[in-house]
């Protein structure tokens, strides 16, 4: 049990990195290198965090960011009466994130990933409807687009 709560941990961590990194992105001009934000973002904390929990966050930015578009278009299919330019981007990044591990990673607890999504909104003050628009969103997507290959795998 103890090792579970590890493992689950580190992933959580990279992903709430990640949120922080695609939060700037979305506000930045988009030719900056990822990377590079993401690295000016952990600056403070490099020394805090594992190699594990630093190399999944960028797993996680650099696949959403290779995948983007198809992501995108993937979240726009499942808004309802809703423009995908309307979202906030704390919204946006987070069903982005969503997206990438439940459709292009090889993640073998996909349940672990709603409930690390579902707890960084409320951490960064979504309300309740937000929170239950983004798991109808994340269900949505998991249930009808679930069918494919996974691209990447990890851990």
């Amino acid at each position: 049990m103890e090792a579970r709560k590890i493992i689950g941990k580190f992933r959580k961590k990279a992903r709430e990195i990640a949120l922080k990194v695609l939060y700037a992105y979305e506000l930045q001009d988009k030719d900056i290198d990822i990377n590079e934000l993401l690295e000016d973002i952990i600056k403070d904390i490099r020394g805090k965090i594992s190699e594990k929990t630093l190399q999944y966050a960028y797993a996680i930015v650099n696949g959403v960011a290779e995948h983007i578009d198809e992501i995108d278009e993937i979240i726009k299919k499942y808004l309802k009466d809703w423009r995908f330019e309307r979202l906030g981007n704390i919204e946006k990044a987070l069903l982005r994130i969503g997206t990438y591990e439940l459709l292009f990673a090889d993640i073998p607890d996909k349940g672990r990933i709603f409930i690390d999504i579902l707890d960084l909104a409320k951490c960064y003050s979504l309300d309740e409807d937000a929170l239950k628009f983004i798991n109808g969103i994340l269900s949505s997507i998991y249930k009808n687009e679930n069918k494919r290959e996974h691209t990447e795998s990890y851990y």
